[in-house]
This record gives structure tokens, sequence and C-alpha cells, in this order.
């Protein structure tokens, strides 16, 4: 046992050295430990925020049955969308006006084209020809921006407007 106390004694310094340097180290990780612990901590006072008195199971389940209920009505609002795109390529999106004088006795362009074309450039021209004594109105139907039925200049520029292109 004398052996024992010679060696700790002629060994003090380095066995104090050797403990403190162990001391540090166990701080830096009751430290490190203790970070973690607070992050983890508020992770789950946000988690359980607005929660009187629930457990964490519980909090669980209601999130996801509230997360069921959103992925319903997503899927609802999924479907209404499609429907709504489908009805939205079939209506009017684009138009084209062009007036003009039909006659040259006739000013302040009373006349007019009107082209209405949905996605796909299909739709009906509308032209009104007005003039001294009556005025007529006419409708041709237009597919991929064209109708079988001959366009006056005029219509052809209401078309070309409802498309998109400037004169």
């Amino acid at each position: 046992m004398a052996d024992v106390f010679t060696w700790i004694a002629a060994n003090s310094a380095v066995i104090i050295l050797s403990l403190t340097a162990l001391v540090f180290i166990l701080l830096l990780i009751f430290l490190f430990t203790l970070r973690r612990l607070n992050k983890t901590a508020k992770k789950y006072q946000t988690l359980v925020e607005g929660a009187e008195q629930k457990n964490l199971e519980q909090i669980i389940l209601d999130n996801t049955k509230a997360l069921r209920q959103v992925m319903f009505e997503l899927n609802i609002f999924r479907e209404r969308l499609e429907v709504v795109e489908e009805i939205s390529e079939k209506s009017i999106q684009k138009v084209g006006l062009q007036r003009f004088d039909a006659f040259d006795d006739i000013g302040g362009e009373m006349s007019y084209a009107v082209a209405f074309l949905n996605k796909n450039n299909d739709g009906v021209i509308i032209s009104s020809i007005f003039a001294r004594d009556d005025a007529r109105t006419y409708c041709k139907p237009v597919q991929a921006g064209k109708s079988q039925h001959a366009l006056s200049p005029d219509e052809q520029k209401a078309i070309r407007r409802a498309l998109g292109f400037t004169e």
C-alpha cells in the first residue's frame, strides 16, 4: 500500500492534470448535452403549443387526423380544379375587335368584326355591317384560328388581334 501512496505522490502532478482534463472534457460534454436538451425542449414546446394537458401521443393522433382531413379536402379541390381547367379550355379567352367603315359614304367606323376564341383558337367571328338604311349581322365559325367561310380583310384582322398579333 505504501508503494501506491509513493507512486501517487511521485505522479501527483500528472494525476491532477489528467483529472483536470477529464473534468474539462466532462464539462464540455455536459454543456453540449444541455444545449441539445434546450433545443429539444423548444421543439417539444412548439409541438405541444396550444394543447391543454394532452400527452404527446394524443397530440400526434390529433395532428394525424387533421392532416388526413386536409389531404381529403386537397383532393376535392384538385378534382374541382381539373373541372375548372377543362371548362376554362372551352371558354372564351381571346377577343379581337376591328372597327371599320363598310361603305365610303358612311363614316365613324360604325361597322365592326369581333372574334371570340378559346384556348385552341376555336370560336366565332361576329360581323355587323352598318348601312344608312339597315344593319346586318353575320356569324362565322372559327377553328384553329381559321374559318371555312370566306372572311373579309376586317374579319381576318379581328382574328389576328384575338391571336395577339398587332399591326
